[in-house]
């Protein structure tokens, strides 16, 4: 009986110790500099985000947070290189939906954006707007609709490439609003800017960011937004959705993922700390003057953001018999 009850001692430690284990990681986590991994070069939305997050987490963390920059293939380099790396929480994508579209493509991946990732949060969003070239006799959405079904596939939009948040975005409005209009995609937002003002493609699917200035300056006109709501940033712009689309979605957000089987306690705690630090004064300040939204949520609601975006997109795909470049 004495053995048994030494052995019954030892087997509650034990126990209590596995029980104690997670928690115990958590709380001495960062115990060294955290590398975040970009999907694409500098100077884009998803660098700006983690330069203005950056300060906040060392200061909160009492450790580096070092932004590494991994693009190309759309993204997925980087997204593969997190996939596979330790779920000890020290390496950490910070992703844009470009992450779910890819997952929507025909295309086999060598990651599964569902089961290789941990949602931490999504702190931001930007909208993808329409706009036209002054020179369009078009003021509203429905202007447009009208326009392109008067002349089905003589209308150009252009997109910042195939495969991209906006091109999505442009045959969404196509299935939507039953309209035939020729997508052509550049390679950059950059390049589509430029043959839009010229008025070589007179009607654009691009980032806020990029049109606002341009429609300021009075050489693009922004018709609307690809939001579900008006952006803060702007409450004077309508949505694509108000026109009658119904549903009409493509804002591109930005969050933060580790690997799957990253301890929970230390998703909690960054997720914890990520939704406080972009509701800060000046971050909201400096988020917003470059526009974008704010956001904030728990990992299970960017899990199902994920989860809803994919099969959104793999509709949209399939409609539209979309293939990869």
């Amino acid at each position: 009986m004495a053995t048994v009850s030494r052995h019954m001692r030892c087997l509650t430690v034990v126990l209590a110790l596995a029980a104690f284990a997670p928690g115990a990681a958590a709380q001495s986590w960062p115990a060294k500099p955290v590398r975040l991994i970009s999907q694409f070069p500098p100077g884009g939305g998803t660098d700006l985000i983690a330069r203005n997050l950056i300060p906040k987490l060392a200061e909160v963390f009492g450790q580096q947070f070092i932004l590494e920059h991994r693009p190309g293939a759309a993204g997925n380099i980087a997204a593969d290189f997190v996939a596979k790396s330790p779920a000890d929480g020290y390496v950490i994508l910070i992703a844009n939906n470009t992450l779910v579209i890819q997952a929507a493509m025909p295309q086999k991946l060598t990651f599964d954006v569902i089961k290789d990732f941990a949602p931490i949060a999504v702190v931001a969003s930007t909208a993808v707007a329409l706009a036209v070239h002054p020179s369009m006799p078009v003021k509203s959405v429905k202007d447009l609709i009208s326009l392109a079904k008067a002349q089905p596939g003589k209308i150009a939009y252009s997109s910042c490439g195939t495969g991209t948040a906006m091109h999505l975005a442009g045959e969404l409005f196509k299935q939507l609003a039953k309209v035939d209009m020729t997508h052509v995609p550049y390679k950059g937002c950059g390049p589509a800017i430029v043959d839009g003002i010229a008025g070589h493609v007179p009607v654009l699917f691009n980032t806020i960011t990029n049109t606002t200035p341009q429609a300021k300056g009075g050489r693009l006109r922004v018709v609307a937004l690809a939001s579900a709501t008006r952006s803060p940033v702007d409450k004077n712009l309508p949505t694509i959705a108000e026109a009658g689309l119904t549903g009409f979605d493509a804002d591109i957000w930005f969050g933060f993922m580790a690997p799957n089987g990253t301890p929970r306690d230390i998703v909690t705690r960054m997720n914890s700390e990520l939704n406080r630090i972009v509701k800060l004064p000046d971050i909201v300040e400096r988020l917003s003057g470059q526009l974008f939204d704010i956001r904030t949520g728990t990992p299970e609601a960017f899990s199902e953001l994920i989860r809803s975006d994919i099969a959104k997109w793999s509709k949209v795909v399939r409609d539209a018999n979309i293939k990869p470049d």
